[in-house]
């Protein structure tokens, strides 16, 4: 499906090429007209841009819609909840919204049908509970265990309860992609009766800070962005912050891709540039996410 889960590595990676220069062009073309000194957009009164996708990126879009609208007050934003990445590129491939948000790069079908794709940034994967052990050592097979249910209880005897997603989630692919036996055992988990499955990512977390045990995978920027009280597990002895990720010591993560479809205006091609800018990638930062620098 297109998801990256080789190690971080490098931090500065190539965007998708296709916006990049569509956005480049579209920006000269408003700097040449206007005679200014850097990209304009005549906005129209109570201009309104629709954003939905994958939920780990909608509360840092709301942050980055906050600061955008001090600069153009008569900008409106509307937020589609509960599309998910499969939803959210249908919607802007449609028409329905101005932009996507996806954990994954489009497929070629989805190009064929006018979708512009650009990685924005990438978001430690992680997994996280409300337990308040403090019981550090977490390694990829300690949590291979508890999905196979090997591992029943936390040190204080509170039932491991796994929090699930849906098969062909971008979560789920991101899981099974961590090793051939987490594969396994989610595979496995899938199966049993009594599991619990969160349809979207605000969901899970939301399951997870309710329920006494429970455990499961997110993105450091969905708990950031969202002030959500949990807390993020090191995996193997490394914290899942930026900084690791950046320089591969903590190698999981998921994607960020900003979509745009065949009827997106110059609006919204304006909002993904300002998603560039020194101001928009202080936002990104400051929301749990690894900027990424294009070339």
């Amino acid at each position: 499906m297109g998801v990256n889960m080789k190690p971080a590595g490098e931090p500065t990676v190539r965007p998708a090429v296709g916006i990049s220069l569509f956005i480049s062009a579209l920006f000269t073309l408003a700097f040449c007209l206007s005679g200014e000194e850097g990209p304009s957009y005549a906005l129209e009164k109570k201009d309104v841009l629709k954003i939905g996708g994958t939920g780990s990126a909608i509360g840092t879009m709301q942050e980055m819609a906050k600061a955008f609208r001090k600069k153009f007050p008569d900008v409106e934003f509307v937020f589609v909840p509960h599309l998910g990445t499969r939803g959210g590129i249908k919607a802007v491939l449609d028409g329905a919204i101005d932009i996507g948000l996806s954990g994954r790069s489009l497929n070629e079908a989805e190009r064929k049908q006018g979708g512009r794709d650009f990685e924005y940034a990438r978001s430690p994967f992680i997994f996280v509970t409300s337990q308040k052990n403090r019981d550090g050592d977490f390694t990829l097979q300690r949590i291979t265990k508890m999905y196979t249910g090997e591992i029943k209880n936390w040190p204080d005897g509170t039932p491991v309860r796994m929090i699930l997603r849906p098969e062909g989630d971008i979560d789920t692919v991101l899981l099974k992609g961590m090793s051939p036996e987490m594969k396994e055992a989610v595979g496995r988990a899938q199966t049993k009766e009594g599991m619990i499955t969160a349809l979207t990512d605000q969901e899970a977390t939301d399951i997870i800070e309710k329920t006494p045990g429970a455990i499961g995978p997110s993105t450091l920027s969905i708990i950031v962005s969202e002030k959500k009280r949990l807390r993020a597990l090191p995996l193997n002895g490394v914290a899942p912050d930026i900084k690791n990720l950046a320089d591969g010591r903590y190698p999981y993560y998921k994607p960020f891709f900003m979509i745009t479809g065949p009827k997106s205006g110059p609006l919204a091609l304006r909002f993904l540039e300002f998603t560039r800018s020194p101001e928009g990638r202080s936002i990104l930062t400051r929301t749990g996410n690894l900027v990424l620098t294009g070339k």
